[in-house]
């Protein structure tokens, strides 16, 4: 396995999904992360599984399986002297600093990047918010349901017009801008490494989402008028659709040039007859027929179950893809290739899968180093490897500065 930030150390002063799922990825590719949690509470992402938000959920914390893998977790006040005396000893030798904190939270807690950088001028700053950092929403808290999938316009677009708005599904903003956040801070390890000068980088829930749905933003802004929504039922092109299989299971065809494919597609599903159908036999003919093609098609690919359709395309050129769930993605070929899934056991023995960042390296896939640890797990740890004394940890932890 590659480990391209081998010997990089990253401290993330952040709670929640986006920002800690940068700090996963960055992981993935080798770097060191400690993850400072207050020495009570700890990450409040850990209480969303045991709160009762995921009926029957037991065992595998399968949130922070998925986000704190790899890491390590120190417990520290950072309200108190004490605590910010623990915390820049730390910032001493880090190369990257992470957080989600806001502007007043950060001026407060005296962590803000000119507070950093007094201790250490080559950290490489990294931030990541709701809305941007400027403006009157730039103090103002956001999660990606809000920020990202609200306000970006990614609900409104994938939403039938004239429907309430969809939901998004857990994180899905989240773990796309943590992804955004990571590419920023390998930039800004590049300009160190030639400059010698670290930069602030700034990731905004708002602006990946701007970025996500830049098409549809760019093209209402150049003709001042908005692309179609989601649509049920509108089918411009009747292999650029999504059908459903004999078994009731859904599969997607995607092939855009319409002409180039429909010969291919016509006969890899065995349906050479509509190739000398005279209705049909014109380019012309052809897309004034597309609502009865789209018929024939919709109707042709319910005699097979979609496991008999995808043996049948995977045999051609076509372009093509299953609708699948969440518990089929374990099972694709492509996934299990490309080892996009790793394996994980918890300190009790409970094993299941997390998902790895999708940045390969040399062609090899990545594996869990570690597994999630407990809030404050490695608190002795760090703070000796950090050159403090047990004195110093007794008193901190009598006084609860640290767990």
């Amino acid at each position: 396995m590659t480990s391209v930030l081998g010997g990089v150390r990253l401290i993330e002063v952040a709670d929640w999904g986006f920002v800690p799922s940068a700090a996963a990825a960055i992981s993935d590719w080798g770097a060191e992360v400690i993850k400072i949690e207050h020495p009570v509470y700890g990450d409040p992402m850990r209480g969303l599984i045991t709160s009762g938000l995921i009926p029957g959920a037991s065992g595998i914390n399968f949130f922070m399986a998925q986000i704190a893998r790899n890491k390590k977790s120190i417990g520290i006040d950072l309200n108190t002297d004490d605590g910010r005396k623990i915390l820049y000893r730390l910032v001493e030798k880090a190369d990257i600093f992470l957080t989600n904190y806001l502007p007043s939270a950060r001026q407060k807690l005296k962590i803000d990047v000119d507070d950093i950088r007094r201790v250490n001028p080559r950290i490489i700053y990294a931030k990541g918010h709701g809305q941007g950092q400027k403006g009157p929403d730039a103090d103002k808290g956001g999660y990606d349901g809000c920020s990202f999938w609200a306000r970006g316009a990614v609900a409104n677009r994938l939403s039938p017009p004239g429907e309430q708005p969809i939901t998004q599904r857990p994180a899905f903003g989240d773990f796309i801008s943590g992804m955004f956040t990571a590419g920023g801070i390998a930039a800004a390890l590049f300009r160190r490494e030639r400059t010698g000068e670290g930069c602030e980088v700034d990731v905004s829930l708002l602006a990946a989402a701007c970025w996500v749905m830049s098409p549809d933003i760019v093209a209402a802004m150049t003709y001042g008028f908005e692309l179609p929504q989601a649509m049920r039922g509108m089918v411009p092109n009747p292999i650029v659709n999504t059908y459903e299989c004999k078994d009731g299971k859904y599969l997607t065809l995607m092939m855009l040039q319409f002409e180039r494919f429909w010969a291919l597609f016509a006969r890899t599903v065995g349906r050479e007859d509509w190739l000398a159908n005279p209705q049909w036999d014109t380019p012309e003919k052809r897309k004034a027929a597309t609502p009865w093609i789209v018929e024939a098609v919709a109707e042709h690919m319910k005699t097979r179950e979609r496991s008999q359709w995808e043996e049948i395309l995977r045999a051609s050129d076509c372009i093509w893809a299953p609708v699948a769930s969440p518990l089929e993605i374990q099972h694709d070929p492509q996934v299990i290739a490309n080892g996009y899934l790793m394996d994980y056991e918890d300190g009790q023995g409970n094993k299941t899968k997390v998902c790895s960042s999708p940045v390969q390296f040399d062609g090899e896939p990545f594996a869990v180093r570690s597994r999630a640890p407990e809030a404050g797990e490695h608190t002795e740890e760090i703070l000796l490897e950090a050159g403090f004394g047990w004195d110093d940890i007794g008193r901190w932890k009598e006084a609860g500065v640290i767990s």
